[in-house]
């Protein structure tokens, strides 16, 4: 699982760049392989985009930032939009696009929340 340094680090949901991070680290997963083999009848075969794959961002806000009573409002109005995870070490830029806030998940304190957004689309594909 990549993980980005929050320091190094920018997310964009909806035009809005987040803050009140608890914890230093962005993770980036990927559910399902990018390619599936097809294999035709007379043994021809060749690779094809999975369409069933699935990308999972996360990330820990505080509950006192500015930015998680909009995350939860989001969550429960089942918003899809983007999300732009910038790397400004670097240079670049991931951008999950028909993406939706799954889960939102606190920790034994209540003094984090862990915000899991799922994207169908990384960087158009």
């Amino acid at each position: 699982m990549p993980l980005y340094n929050i320091r190094n680090t920018e997310l964009v949901w909806r035009g809005l760049t987040l803050t009140g991070f608890s914890e230093v680290k962005v993770g980036v997963t990927q559910e399902g392989v990018s390619n599936v083999q097809v294999i035709g009848i007379a043994g021809e075969n060749f690779t094809h985009p999975n369409n069933k794959r699935v990308w999972q961002i996360s990330s820990s806000f505080s509950i006192n930032s500015l930015c998680y009573p909009i995350l939860e409002q989001d969550n429960l109005n089942n918003i899809e939009d983007t999300l732009i995870v910038r790397d400004l070490n670097i240079g670049t830029s991931d951008i999950y696009t028909n993406c939706v806030i799954m889960s939102i998940v606190s920790d034994n304190t209540n003094a984090r929340k862990t915000v899991t957004w799922h994207a169908v689309k990384r960087n158009g594909r």
